[in-house]
């Protein structure tokens, strides 16, 4: 059983892309390497974090125990090196007190309520926080919306979702060098409602000063960014805008 947080953050812009994380917290409990076996199959890691992560996550209430696993560890063969699961290396600052205290315990938890690490047995049974890891990239050719649909699922992986204020920014600055004033995003209308083609809840809502269109025309059920405005607007599905696609991050 799992829980999603609602949190993203900006890990690099580089270019025309961003790239942005999701974690999401796993009730049920496992040892540290069953816990990244899980969150390698069903997302792309166990959670990296930073400070600011950490003191969101640590505050999730649906975190029962006081412990839970993320993505980092000692390096077996060098004594207090800790190496994120995704083989970056970390200089650790947000140690509790008096810890690390243990040179058995090579895993690293994170303490409900005071967003500090814990050096602990690796082997310990935790709930966790595993993450997702997409970047957004602009592309700049001129498609109608099905069309443009298709070429991020050929090639990438979706049509962008702007699913929070934070994203949203960060797809704005992406779409710096963007041939056209709109682009498409995965934003459509069907059977009555709005909603994202990737699945994301459509919660935050960024609609022009028309409002959000409640019955639009047949025509007019593709939704795109307004990137100099900052607003979305419903836009005649066959024009032919640049577009946003999100992928996995380059390694």
């Amino acid at each position: 059983m799992k829980a999603t947080i609602a949190f993203f953050v900006v890990l690099n812009l580089l270019g025309l892309n961003t790239s942005i994380r999701k974690h999401f917290f796993v009730t049920e409990q496992m040892t540290w390497i069953d816990a990244q076996t899980y969150c390698r199959k069903y997302h792309s890691d166990l959670s990296t974090v930073t400070k600011e992560e950490a003191q969101l996550l640590s505050s999730n209430t649906d975190a029962t125990y006081s412990f839970s696993w993320i993505g980092l560890y000692e390096d077996p063969d060098r004594a207090d090196e800790w190496i994120w699961s995704g083989g970056q290396v970390e200089e650790v600052d947000n140690w509790d007190t008096d810890q690390p205290d243990d040179s058995s315990e090579n895993c690293i938890s994170l303490k409900q309520f005071t967003s500090k690490l814990h050096d602990t047995l690796c082997s310990d049974m935790l709930s966790f926080y595993c993450m997702d890891a997409v970047e957004s990239v602009l592309v700049s050719q001129n498609k109608a919306w099905d069309e443009a649909l298709d070429y991020c699922r050929q090639h990438y992986i979706d049509l962008v979702s702007l699913s929070s204020e934070m994203i949203e920014a960060e797809v704005i600055n992406v779409t710096g060098k963007s041939q056209t004033d709109f682009v498409w995003t995965g934003l459509r209308f069907m059977a009555g409602h709005w909603f994202w083609v990737s699945g994301e809840d459509l919660q935050y809502k960024a609609w022009s000063v028309e409002g959000e269109p409640k019955c639009p025309a047949g025509n007019l059920r593709c939704g795109a960014l307004d990137r100099n405005k900052k607003v979305w607007k419903a836009i005649d599905c066959e024009k032919r805008l640049n577009f946003v696609c999100i992928r996995k991050p380059e390694k």
